[in-house]
């Protein structure tokens, strides 16, 4: 029998602030809700696990609605959290490489 591994999470930490920016937009709340429900706590932040291919959609869509942020303020929120979920990515990538 095939033994099929799972796909290994990351943990991806977020401020409060941050996750609600996300939870607030409309589309980024749709599409990744199952992505974004039940974070764990963790000091000051909530802790995200995610795969690499849940994280880079996640990273799109917060990439997407940045470009369509409604306000100044929005978009660079939703700018900051590209960033550092962008910065994850690339980790694991270097890693995997």
């Amino acid at each position: 029998m095939l033994k099929m591994n799972k796909p290994k999470k990351h943990n991806v930490e977020l401020w409060p602030e941050e996750c609600e920016t996300l939870m607030r937009n409309s589309m980024i709340a749709s599409m990744c809700d199952d992505l974004l429900k039940s974070p764990r706590k963790r000091g000051d932040y909530l802790v995200l696990s995610l795969t690499a291919g849940e994280l880079e959609e996640l990273t799109g869509w917060v990439a997407a609605e940045s470009n369509h942020a409604e306000s100044r303020e929005e978009e660079e929120a939703l700018d900051n959290i590209f960033e550092g979920l962008e910065s994850v990515l690339l980790g694991i990538n270097m890693r995997d490489n």
